[in-house]
């Protein structure tokens, strides 16, 4: 959806989105060929975002290297996208349409503020953006429509969700009401939802409310119809606490909105063809859990498997009910995982190459459409997961050495060992420096540590330090700690296989 913004606009996001991707540097020419604009132009527009955004982030730029973004440690970069989508002109038509249907062009053009070619040039872009969602905007009058009304609903709950997160409410409903509903199905229903899930379900369920306010209904399969009978009739708690919710608006609901209410709400009820689909699905994450599981040789907790089982239901459902792209301007899910993929390199090979294997073999696009965001949740879900992959990584050899003899040696030793404790094994030199000079040759450890240069010593694996280790010293050797201490694909048969 990112297209429907202006071409500059446009070309900021993706310059952001590129440089946002990584901590690594660019060169400028690489930018304008991604970007498709002049080297001038990135400059300029670099110089716009940390103009605009300073709070958010500062952008260096180096003759040597090019260019990156830093973030501040105090602000989202999340809040950077939301502002662009609100300051669009095309998505405050399409929210605006949403809110309030079957208005003609001209009111748009007075409400908006837009001449008759501006809103007809909007309107093209939003309908050619939309269509890519299986999704039609009437222009005579205005208003959202399509083959598969469950597909409107979840595309506008996407949307409020990236727009509005959890901290903002832009309707006219009790937002407490709302959540305490939300609350209770997750609950009944043992979903198992996270914050973000919840928020959506809630957007969903007052999407729902006011779609049919406004006429639009649904109409389910043969198959669904008739789990909807079953659901009416078995979760009539539901539809007090829906009356109650809307009471204030003073509307009057159209005959079978409950039914229509189910149908669109209750999504682990009626994403599926028969019930044979959903214990195929449920057999397939199970399978996949026991791949990660035995190729890491990683134990997960019972509480953990369900909920990642759960997760892939609610990934298989959602999709068949909206298979396209969820987010408009910002994929948070793209960044989230990178974190994983950098702490969790093995994990988060192992998990991608089960899913990609996974693709294969049921044509459904786990990996394709789903990667980052099935990474991110199952890292999340997986208990202990940082505890565990601890177990997996490497202890460091280290070999210390001092001009000033075995006890300023064992000094530097104990300050490494407290420092980074069971993550190295230190060794010592055996004798006083002008006695002789202890052969690292000889030797095959994975570090060596002195205050002297060490001869005979590949530069890669040495490392001087201060008579007493310096911040920067125990900096530094953090650093090579932690990279030298990573299990890496190649270690892993599975990935090798």
């Amino acid at each position: 959806m990112e297209r429907i913004l202006s071409p500059a606009m446009h070309r900021r996001v993706l310059l952001l989105n590129i440089l946002n991707g990584t901590n690594g540097w660019f060169t400028s020419d690489y930018l304008a060929e991604t970007i498709n604009c002049s080297r001038k132009t990135v400059m300029l527009d670099c110089q716009y975002i940390e103009d605009r955004w300073e709070e958010h982030l500062s952008i260096e730029t180096s003759r040597k290297n090019g260019i990156r973004l830093i973030t501040s440690p105090h602000r989202s970069i999340h809040e950077i996208y939301v502002e662009i989508i609100q300051e669009s002109n095309a998505f405050a038509l399409l929210e605006s349409v949403f809110f309030q249907p079957k208005e003609p062009a001209v009111y748009w053009e007075e409400k908006l503020f837009l001449s008759n070619s501006s809103l007809y040039r909007l309107s093209n872009l939003i309908s050619s953006a939309l269509k890519d969602r299986n999704i039609e905007m009437n222009r005579s009058p205005y208003y959202i429509y399509g083959n598969d009304e469950r597909q409107i609903r979840y595309f506008f709950a996407f949307y409020f969700l990236e727009v509005y997160g959890i901290r903002e409410w832009p309707f006219q409903v009790d937002k407490e009401k709302v959540f305490t509903l939300t609350n209770k199905i997750n609950q009944d229903f043992n979903l198992q939802l996270n914050d973000s899930q919840m928020m959506q379900l809630a957007y969903l369920i007052i999407i729902t409310m006011r779609r049919e306010r406004q006429g639009f209904f649904i109409q389910p399969t043969s198959y669904a119809a008739n789990k909807l009978v079953q659901t009416v009739s078995e979760q009539k708690s539901y539809y007090e606490d829906i009356l109650e919710i809307v009471e204030p608006l003073n509307v009057v609901m159209a005959d079978h909105w409950y039914e229509d209410f189910c149908y669109s709400v209750f999504w682990w009820k009626y994403g599926w063809d028969n019930e044979q689909e959903r214990r195929n699905v449920i057999h397939q994450a199970n399978q996949l859990i026991r791949t990660i599981s035995e190729a890491l040789s990683l134990e997960i907790a019972e509480t953990s498997r369900k909920s990642i089982v759960r997760l892939m239901e609610y990934t298989y459902t959602r999709h068949k009910m909206f298979p396209h792209k969820h987010f408009m301007v910002y994929d948070r899910y793209l960044y989230s995982s990178g974190a994983v993929k950098n702490n969790f390199v093995v994990f988060a090979a192992v998990v991608s190459k089960a899913l990609g294997k996974l693709e294969e073999k049921t044509k459904f696009p786990w990996k394709t459409m789903y990667a980052d965001e099935l990474l991110h949740e199952i890292a999340i879900r997986w208990k202990d997961l940082n505890r565990l992959s601890e177990k997996l990584r490497h202890q460091v050899s280290i070999l210390v050495l001092s001009d000033l003899g075995q006890e300023h040696a064992q000094l530097l030793g104990s300050v490494l060992k407290e420092n980074f404790q069971n993550k190295i094994k230190v060794s010592f030199q055996e004798s006083h420096y002008f006695e002789k000079n202890v052969s690292p040759i000889d030797q095959s450890f994975d570090l060596y540590v002195s205050n002297f240069t060490v001869d005979g010593v590949d530069k890669n694996i040495s490392m001087i330090v201060e008579d007493i280790p310096s911040f920067k010293n125990l900096t530094d050797l953090r650093k090579f700690i932690n990279k030298r201490r990573l299990v890496l694909p190649e270690d892993i048969n599975y990935l090798n296989s």
